[in-house]
């Protein structure tokens, strides 16, 4: 690998933990994860419940992953230690007191996990999950969930909630746990409100929170009937009318996202055509990205649109302001690199790698179209002339750019249980890499971390 490597990569969770090695073959690789925050199931559906906030678990999942390899020296026994705590999740499978005595042992600092950890650390550490168990305490009322919490979302939010910067708080678990300064972590927008996503279906159908697109949670009988749950920080789902528009309303409620099986889930009820970020009354909404996403895309030279969720990991990054233009224009970024899945999910049910990049195609435009659209409202502003009503703005006026002004490269398994076209892709300048692929323990194709990163420096 190149000693002067420059990644900024855009990114699920669990998927890219599995590569992420590829990434780091030279210790001056100087490399930028973005991670969406909008994930409202498992643990972080229970924060977002009780304390709101953005969704830090794909983000703390990254970090524990990075703490192996995201430094030139060897991981230390204490630091694989800090890995096991902040990796750590209570049971999921005991009584309510049982959990909770697990968790004060934990955060009173008697539990075995923090033995190999050095005191100064270990109550640096403790510090931010005290911070943490007051916030929970002063909402007790809401009567938190301890259940699969994990250690590592617990210290996150205590430290953002201390800090009141989740920049801050990602700042400092990679300083505690010595991850090195040239790796990054670094959430699509920088919030300390909670992000919703929405997708428009084929059928007309809307499904809100990604929990809900991903991977929804098994139906419970209830007096609803057919009607699903409230999606965490997403109000206007309730069924309730007297509940759907304020949160004073509601009763205290584990969060019915909790749990959850992404291999048991059904396929949606038609396609997804089109995602984008709604407020808590489901009104569609235009975030501005973390302006070191848009600095990290016109100083890197090479762009990874990794494997993972592609509606609900990849595509909530690309489509925010100023993203699609950035990239499209970039003098920095010299390759633009697609890692197409080994196969597919419920998100992208019978996609072939055609369809995975006319997606990224259309998140990115999507974007585009939402700046000149700024910019057309913008001039009609300046030129106020007294007309009662802004005129429409003229999508005619509005040119998608093409593929290739996104994607120079795919790489994609000779394995692949997704078709790829080869031909056609280059056709359109998008040039098209096999790599041998090997198998996951339940049988799945993916990527090798030594194949993976030869591949990455190869492309030119």
């Amino acid at each position: 690998m190149s000693k002067n490597a420059s990644y900024v990569i855009v990114s699920g969770g669990t998927a890219c933990n599995h590569i992420a090695r590829s990434f780091h073959g030279s210790p001056n690789s100087d490399v930028c994860y973005v991670l969406s925050i909008s994930d409202n199931g498992g643990s972080s559906s229970e924060l977002l419940r009780v304390l709101g906030g953005p969704s830090i678990g794909d983000m703390r999942s990254r970090l524990t992953r990075l703490i192996d390899f995201a430094d030139p020296q060897p991981p230390s026994p204490e630091r694989m230690a800090m890995k096991d705590l902040l990796s750590y999740r209570l049971p999921s499978d005991v009584s309510e007191a049982e959990v909770k005595e697990e968790w004060f042992s934990i955060v009173e600092g008697r539990h075995p996990l923090w033995q190999p950890i050095p005191s100064e650390k270990r109550e640096a550490i403790r510090g931010f999950l005290t911070s943490f168990h007051f916030e929970i305490l002063k909402r007790a009322h809401k009567r938190f969930d301890f259940r699969n919490g994990s250690i590592g979302n617990f210290f996150l939010t205590g430290a953002r909630l201390f800090f009141g910067s989740l920049d801050a708080a990602l700042f400092l678990f990679s300083a505690i746990t010595g991850i090195s300064e040239r790796t990054t972590v670094l959430p699509v927008i920088n919030t300390n409100h909670t992000a919703t996503i929405a997708a428009q279906l084929a059928n007309g159908e809307t499904l809100a929170g990604q929990n809900e697109i991903s991977h929804p949670p098994a139906k419970q009988p209830s007096s609803t009937g057919s009607r699903r749950p409230p999606t965490p920080g997403c109000r206007w789902t309730h069924a309730n009318p007297i509940e759907a528009f304020s949160h004073l309303a509601l009763n205290a409620r584990s969060s019915s996202n909790l749990f959850f099986d992404k291999a048991a889930c059904e396929e949606l009820a038609a396609p997804i055509e089109r995602i984008n970020y709604i407020n808590q009354y489901g009104q569609e909404i235009y975030p501005v990205p973390n302006p070191k996403f848009i600095s990290q895309l016109s100083s890197k030279h090479t762009l990874i649109f990794s494997i993972g969720s592609l509606y609900t990991s990849i595509v909530p990054c690309l489509i925010l302001r100023h993203v699609g233009n950035t990239i499209a224009h970039s003098s920095s970024l010299k390759r633009k690199i697609l890692l197409l899945n080994g196969s597919n999910d419920r998100e992208t049910s019978g996609y072939t790698a055609m369809d995975f990049i006319q997606t990224i195609t259309a998140a990115l435009n999507q974007s585009r179209n939402v700046d000149a659209r700024h910019a057309f409202y913008e001039t009609c502003a300046a030129s106020d002339n007294g007309q009662l009503a802004t005129p429409p703005f003229p999508e005619y006026e509005f040119s998608p750019y093409p593929p290739s002004s996104f994607i120079s490269h795919m790489i994609y398994l000779d394995n692949s249980a997704v078709t790829v076209d080869a031909e056609a892709i280059e056709a359109l300048g998008i040039r098209c890499i096999s790599l041998q692929g090997s198998l996951s323990p339940t049988g799945l194709p993916i990527f090798d971390d030594v194949t993976l990163s030869e591949a990455i420096e190869a492309a030119a």
